[in-house]
């Protein structure tokens, strides 16, 4: 047992030689291996290690062995269960409401497109559904009064860390709050690539946010295709959350006050999409992070969006996936009819009771004689088919 638990990465002669020794040790007059096969009196290292051996190879046989719950090789086909499989943890059953917003980015270009989409999203709102649109700054008045008697929520694409003073141009979340915004966007990736934002920046803007009851922020995290190429995902969005979320509480988690969206950077605007199970995959690694700095029930609280070339034909494959709670559109939300379709095809049943024990999968029996592992060249980067 001792070898088991401070010796898992050194080789079995040296585990052997170790527990040899350990059989010398004043005081120390019996092992215990499965049921108690070794149970004699002192042994000399010698002789413990060649009685160790021919209980390793099958002379003495445990006399209450253990049986072991075989492991499905199969993916899981279960539906919206939290989280997918593997799991961490099994918390009560939770309720995430899914969650369309819309990027407008520094679109559209005049007031007046801007009057003929609002009006056109309008008709767009959604009962089982929360719908967020995130206009440029001059036209946020313009869609308060044309939505208001809509669903429809209206976000700001940033927000500053200043509350007043001197600071020419910034905008503080207190002057957005108290206009009627309930929305602020954090950490998109074209504000950290082009205009240099750092995760402690951003921190601070999450924090001044979080200082108005009335805001929520989105908080955006996702890898370059250089990182995503170079296996980083699971690092990238990890510390991302750290220090975005670094001083934030679990309180104003459990509040629902921050929703994740996870943008990979290589699919925004550029047509691709990650496929439904990157997507998840990506996912569940924020709900480990979440869980990892906080705890289960954060993790299955907090709704995750994914962003990136979302469009109506992609949208309802990718909430078929347990742990995406919407989706961050860009492009497709500057047409009315396409984010109404966006929003239809991420609520087509409302908000659903989601479970989180997933059926156990049948168990496949592997012959051990057909059984082999690929060579690691086979999973060299070259030889993956490109994303998208």
């Amino acid at each position: 047992r001792l070898s088991n638990v401070y010796c898992s990465n050194i080789n079995i002669p040296m585990k052997l030689f170790a527990l040899g020794l350990l059989a010398t040790v004043p005081g120390i007059t019996s092992f215990s291996f499965y049921s108690s096969t070794i149970t004699s009196s002192p042994l000399s290292p010698v002789s413990f290690v060649n009685k160790l051996v021919n209980n390793l190879n099958g002379d003495t046989k445990p006399s209450n062995p253990k049986t072991l719950t075989p492991v499905s090789l199969q993916p899981s086909t279960t539906t919206k269960t939290k989280p997918s499989q593997p799991a961490l943890h099994t918390p009560p059953t939770t309720i995430r409401r899914p969650i369309v917003a819309g990027n407008w980015k520094l679109n559209p270009t005049t007031r007046e497109e801007a009057l003929t989409l609002l009006n056109g999203l309008a008709s767009s709102s959604s009962s089982t559904c929360d719908v967020v649109i995130f206009p440029p700054l001059p036209y946020l008045f313009l869609a308060l009064e044309i939505l208001k008697d809509t669903s429809i929520q209206i976000g700001a694409q940033n927000a500053g860390i200043y509350e007043k003073g001197a600071y020419t141009g910034e905008i503080a979340p207190s002057m957005l709050s108290s206009s009627g915004i309930s929305h602020v966007l954090l950490g998109h990736s074209e504000r950290r690539t082009i205009f240099g934002e750092t995760d402690v920046n951003i921190n601070q803007r999450l924090q001044k946010c979080l200082e108005e009851e009335e805001l929520t922020v989105v908080l955006c995290v996702g890898e370059t295709l250089e990182e995503y190429e170079a296996g980083l995902l699971t690092s990238v969005v990890d510390t991302q959350l750290r220090k975005g979320l670094a001083g934030v509480s679990k309180e104003s988690l459990m509040k629902d006050r921050i929703v994740v969206a996870y943008e990979p950077v290589w699919a925004i605007g550029t047509g691709l999409v990650a496929t439904p199970q990157q997507a998840q995959d990506a996912h569940v690694a924020i709900r480990r992070t979440l869980e990892s700095v906080y705890d289960a029930g954060v993790a299955q609280a907090v709704r995750i969006q994914y962003g990136g070339s979302v469009s109506p034909e992609s949208v309802g494959d990718l909430m078929d996936m347990p742990d995406i709670d919407g989706a961050l559109v860009g492009g497709a939300s500057l047409i009315s009819d396409s984010f109404g379709k966006i929003i239809q095809g991420a609520s087509p049943g409302g908000a659903a009771t989601i479970t989180t024990t997933a059926p156990v999968p049948p168990v496949v029996t592997v012959d051990p004689s057909t059984f082999h592992h690929e060579p690691l060249s086979t999973f060299a980067i070259p030889n993956l088919k490109p994303k998208g």
